[in-house]
């Protein structure tokens, strides 16, 4: 039985040392360290240190006098204790891992929603190097008037698709379909990358054909759609 209590102690914090010490103070209430470690087996080099170790845990009283004498403190009480600590300590870590999502979401979040594709033509007018990745025919149509003659335009085309008229835009055709889950059909998932910096995702909506357009403003995020781009370029053949 006693085997089995201490080693449950241990589950708690306590050393073995520990766990004899206080059950043997729990039995035999006051005692002198010389007694207690004759009656629990903990050897007389180290009772004073598992003591003293013990007061700091809250599981033992000491009392001065000569020698000094030593008290287990009632268990419901230090375990009243280990609860509330345990509890507080929950709380905080309950509290970490919170803050730690709540600034995940904020990292993650996409601050501009739909644009729409009147916003992002304003947006491809400023920019210098304008890269588009799964393009639609019909997108391609609706913006190409914003794109600059000074421009570098190159485009991804989603497979199937055909190019535009547009003398300034180098075409290359993915490989593989992206798509993305639109009121429950999938439809082509388009981004832009803009200087190299700014992302967008362009979706079309399959019931009204309207195109809704985000910003991404998480970095991380921004760098693998640019080191997704530039590794499809690279893997697509152009023409």
């Amino acid at each position: 039985m006693e085997e089995s209590v201490v080693e449950k102690l241990k589950r708690v914090g306590l050393t073995e040392y520990e766990a004899k010490a206080y059950l043997c103070l729990l039995r035999n209430h006051l005692n002198s360290a010389t007694k207690l470690s004759k009656k629990s087996g903990v050897p007389r080099t180290k009772i004073y240190a598992v003591l003293r170790s013990l007061q700091q845990k809250g599981w033992v009283k000491i009392y001065s006098g000569a020698p000094l004498l030593f008290r287990a403190v009632d268990p419901s009480k230090v375990f009243d204790r280990i609860k509330r600590d345990y509890e507080e300590f929950l709380e905080s870590i309950q509290t970490m891992l919170s803050e730690e999502v709540t600034e995940m979401k904020d990292k993650f979040v996409i601050k501009k929603f739909d644009l729409g594709l009147k916003g992002l033509k304003e947006e491809i007018r400023k920019a210098k190097t304008i890269w588009i990745s799964n393009a639609t025919t019909d997108f391609l149509e609706r913006i190409k008037d914003a794109f600059s003659d000074g421009a570098e335009i190159k485009v991804i085309l989603f497979p199937g698709e055909r190019r535009i008229e547009a003398e300034n835009v180098q075409f290359r055709e993915a490989e593989v379909e992206i798509v993305c889950i639109i009121r429950g059909r999938e439809v082509p998932s388009t981004s832009l990358i803009l200087d190299e910096e700014r992302v967008f995702t362009v979706f079309q909506d399959p019931i009204d054909q309207n195109y809704i357009v985000d910003e991404m403003l998480y970095e991380d995020c921004n760098k693998c759609f640019l080191d997704w781009y530039t590794m499809s370029w690279k893997a697509t053949q152009g023409g």
